[in-house]
């Protein structure tokens, strides 16, 4: 090896270290890391909290040992890991912490919920104003807040499903399971649902196939579709908990988390209907009701 070789490799070393450091210090593996530059930890029984040290730790949080117990109760799962939740002081560090945006974020790990500052201002679904010809949406219902032990129980189910995979597995989940469930559990309220739900789905044409992840919902208006598609994934949910039973989606959950890659098998298996089918139940479901 020359000398201008060694001099590349050095410096790509060090280059590497520097942005390993980062990550630990300012970046997303910052729970993960000894100390946390500007901020301080609360310790719970099963979780710890990290703050910014200029703010302080909103009440919700510490009933998060309870939200923990009712999750787990829920799903039939336990927690293998402890928890640490991030709360951010800005939505640029959020951003930077979880890579990702939204209100929250869950980490594949399963043990760290990210949450952005937006959190505290998020509202619930614009109002539907219907007409002969057109639809109108009015913000924020009166500007109601979404709760935030909702938003926390809907993270956590998130958590409980990565901690019983693994990381590669986690990332193949499919967001009509993990998001339906997540919703079904923790904040069916927060998104469009009921005859709300029914007049976007059918009567104004936007239901789409929720089990391809790849095909965007194009065609639903963007102030309302991140609101529609979390209904549309918890609505799903709740008829299949309606129409198969508790006992069968938490056993399909159960096997898929484990084994992905055989989706349609096991949902034939436990459902005992095809996905084609049951997503074709679904929409007839929405239609008869009145």
């Amino acid at each position: 090896m020359n000398h201008k070789t060694t001099t590349i490799a050095l410096i790509g070393l060090i280059i590497f270290f520097l942005i390993i450091v980062y990550a630990f210090l300012y970046g997303p593996l910052l729970p993960f890391s000894p100390i946390q530059p500007g901020f301080s930890k609360e310790t719970l029984s099963r979780c710890d909290i990290l703050w910014s040290n200029d703010s302080c730790i909103p009440e919700e949080y510490y009933a998060i040992d309870s939200l923990i117990a009712e999750t787990e109760k829920f799903h039939h799962l336990t927690y293998a890991k402890r928890i640490t939740i991030v709360l951010c002081s800005t939505a640029k560090q959020h951003k930077r912490f979880s890579m990702s945006g939204g209100h929250a974020n869950t980490a594949l790990t399963g043990t760290v919920i990210y949450v952005n500052p937006s959190i505290y201002n998020a509202l619930y679904p614009p109002i539907i104003q219907l007409n002969k010809s057109d639809i109108f949406f009015t913000k924020g219902r009166g500007n109601i807040k979404r709760d935030i032990p909702s938003f926390l129980k809907h993270e956590l189910s998130h958590a409980l499903l990565y901690q019983n995979t693994t990381f590669a597995k986690a990332r193949k989940i499919k967001s009509w399971l993990e998001e339906g469930l997540a919703v079904y559990f923790g904040n069916p309220h927060h998104y469009y649902r009921g005859d709300e739900f029914k007049q976007l789905a059918i009567d104004r044409g936007y239901f789409f196939d929720l089990f391809d992840n790849q095909k965007d919902a194009y065609f639903v208006p963007p102030e309302i579709k991140f609101y529609f598609k979390y209904g549309a994934y918890g609505a799903f949910m709740e008829y299949l908990v309606d129409s198969k039973g508790m006992d069968a989606v938490l056993n399909f959950t159960h096997e898929y988390i484990k084994s992905p890659h055989k989706e349609s098998q096991l949902f034939q298996y436990y459902f005992n209907t095809t996905m084609d089918s049951a997503l074709e139940g679904f929409r007839k479901s929405l239609e008869n009701q009145q």
